[in-house]
């Protein structure tokens, strides 16, 4: 089974999208999946694509509608995911090129009518149907789907939906955790590219899973950005982690794109070291800390003289890595200088192992 990245990065590359139905709006279509994703979800939806020529002179705004029905004996109810797109500023006369923009839904095993419609300020539309099966692989066969047969979700609300607190009465101190969680994301040709909520998938599926671990019970997030250098999302240590306070955290985001040899100018670096220091020397430290994310910042390190307040610690430090290919960038470095274990999340199945291994690991250097 490829996994969701994997598969949408080889989907950027194929050609042939498909012409939507003209109601006087130009746009064509092409499927996502469906795919398993890393809480054991099928993802399926549609990259859209508009020639931004229709829209000359105009600060456009769409709305998308996209209604799914399950067909064929399949058990469920419709569901309608609703959202809009704007554009920041004008679109330049005789600007070229295409707009493109996806539309994702969650669903369980079945057969499923996908119908959507793009309508501009103007009144033009343009709208298009598909028909998908949700079902598991040869492969995948034993894996305990999280959707029942039918159901039918919002990818992004589903993602954030709120963590269920567990009590752990067998914890009789406060064992905490502490997660960076990074949203740098490195597109072809080694740049790194906006952030869009395909991309946080695994990283989210990967919280959720630590936050219930059985080994901790207080929670700290630090959701952070290298290219922007700056803290996104902070949570202090409570006993639950607050996914409703990354709902919009994609779109805080610098929207440009920025090329990896800019960023090695040693302040992202720099802001990096702060950020640990802040976060791991202060008064309420942790018994283990997970960075999680795509590595960037090939070969750089922490010099030895300040990682030793770090190592003297004795931190139980892993490494969620969530990048496509096997390089040593910041985060790996720095785990690995302090005697870390890094796991690679190439495809769903890969999440539960990590995650296993992680808590053996805590278990071993931190017995309750």
């Amino acid at each position: 089974m490829q996994s969701l990245a994997k598969f949408l990065a080889c989907f950027a590359l194929a050609a042939g999208l498909a012409a939507g139905q003209d109601e006087g709006l130009k746009c064509r279509s092409a499927k996502i999946g469906p795919m398993l994703d890393f809480e054991f979800r099928f993802v399926a939806g549609t990259w859209f694509s508009l020639p931004v020529k229709q829209f000359w002179g105009e600060q456009f705004e769409l709305h998308v509608s996209v209604q799914v029905v399950p067909v064929n004996g399949t058990p469920g109810e419709p569901k309608l995911v609703e959202h809009q797109v704007r554009a920041r500023q004008p679109v330049p006369e005789g600007a070229r090129g295409e707009m493109y923009f996806p539309s994702a839904i969650s669903v369980g095993t079945g057969q499923y009518r996908s119908l959507w419609r793009i309508r501009d300020g103007r009144g033009r539309s343009c709208s298009g149907t598909r028909v998908f099966k949700a079902a598991l692989s040869r492969k995948d066969r034993d894996v305990e789907v999280t959707l029942a047969p039918g159901e039918i979700v919002d990818t992004a609300m589903y993602m954030f939906r709120p963590q269920e607190h567990r009590d752990r009465p067998h914890l009789k101190s406060p064992r905490r955790l502490k997660i960076f969680l990074s949203l740098d994301v490195l597109g072809r040709r080694g740049r790194v590219v906006r952030t869009r909520m395909v991309h946080v998938l695994p990283h989210i599926a990967a919280l959720r899973q630590l936050a219930g671990s059985p080994n901790f019970n207080e929670f700290s997030v630090v959701t952070f950005s290298f290219e922007d250098q700056k803290v996104v999302v902070r949570q202090d240590y409570q006993k639950t982690v607050d996914f409703a306070s990354m709902i919009g955290l994609v779109k805080d985001l610098n929207p440009e794109t920025v090329d990896v040899s800019e960023l090695l100018r040693g302040s992202e670096m720099q802001f990096f070291k702060d950020l640990l220091m802040k976060e791991l020397l202060g008064f309420e430290r942790p018994e283990a800390v997970v960075f999680l994310g795509q590595d960037v910042h090939f070969g750089n390190r922490i010099p030895d003289h300040v990682l030793d307040p770090f190592r003297q610690l004795g931190l139980e430090v892993s490494f969620f890595d969530a990048s496509r290919f096997a390089w040593r960038g910041a985060m790996g470095n720095f785990v690995r200088a302090l005697g870390g274990k890094e796991f690679k999340l190439r495809e769903p199945a890969h999440l539960a192992t990590a995650v296993s291994e992680f808590d053996k690991r805590v278990l071993r250097s931190r017995p309750q």
